[in-house]
């Protein structure tokens, strides 16, 4: 049997009403044994009976954090590999087959991952990244692609545990957005190329479409933090998160007429990161 560690990172919400727990665990309760459950929620969540493991963490400690502590947990308990999983995913029927199929056929990678589409049709996942962010496509790469061509989501990122130790794991400062755009650039100092099943496509809901003001405002603070708390390691690197940055500040200004995205914008420290 192969040795798959489920990390599921849920917020604020009940363990079984998670997209990601419904959907890619139906039909296969059996694989509730491997499930690590990370909770960032302010008040802990019942988890399932018989899930292998359950954190409650009430300061939020984002998504590096929990993947970090996951995989020191898979390596203590002798798993093999790290399957990440966000509340927000919703997996086809079969899809714990398809990543044992794959693995299977495909022993010569470390790295296996789906493709997410939006409710539009629009690609999420695996898509070209510039500018220290990925770009929605109308199709994406399968089989086996190149870092350079293509970046993947964290949500359905099945990963190997000694690949992920040998990354370095996620930077946990970066804690939620920009997240699974540094460990690939970490990732891929080490390795060349993943693999991306044709054949299991999971649907995300993105965050991004929500139109209330003040969530809005306040999640666009959080982007604006883990972009501030993003490694540099030249100026090049410094020009890609300000110019990246600097594009939904100026929009969400325009639109919402309202200089408060700005003067966040100028106190993030952004512009003021030391290499």
């Amino acid at each position: 049997m192969l040795s798959v560690l489920y990390i599921l990172v849920i917020y604020g919400r009940e363990v079984t009403e998670a997209e990601a727990m419904r959907t890619l665990f139906a039909g296969r309760e059996d694989q509730l044994q491997h499930l690590f459950i990370y909770d960032n929620s302010p008040f802990p969540h019942t988890p399932p009976q018989g899930v292998a493991h359950y954190v409650h963490d009430p300061s939020n400690g984002g998504l590096g954090r929990a993947y970090n502590t996951a995989c020191r947990y898979a390596e203590a308990e002798g798993y093999e590999w790290l399957l990440l999983l966000d509340q927000d995913t919703t997996f086809p029927p079969d899809a714990i087959d398809k990543y044992e199929s794959t693995i299977a056929a495909h022993p010569e990678t470390d790295m296996i991952a789906p493709r997410h589409m939006l409710n539009g049709g629009k690609y999420l996942s695996p898509t070209h990244y510039r500018m220290k962010t990925s770009h929605l496509q109308n199709s994406t790469p399968t089989g086996t692609v190149a870092f350079k061509d293509a970046c993947p989501i964290n949500s359905g990122l099945l990963v190997s545990v000694k690949s992920f130790i040998k990354a370095g794991g996620y930077d946990e400062p970066v804690w939620l957005d920009f997240s699974d755009i540094r460990f690939i650039e970490k990732y891929r100092k080490h390795y060349n190329t993943f693999y991306v099943m044709p054949d299991l496509i999971c649907r995300q809901n993105y965050s991004g479409l929500d139109t209330d003001a003040e969530k809005v405002f306040r999640r666009f603070c959080i982007y604006l933090q883990c972009a501030a708390a993003y490694p540099r390691d030249s100026w090049a690197d410094t020009f890609a998160l300000t110019v990246t940055t600097l594009r939904p500040t100026i929009s969400h200004t325009i639109r919402q007429r309202t200089l408060r995205y700005l003067k966040a914008y100028f106190k993030s420290g952004i512009l003021h990161h030391k290499l």
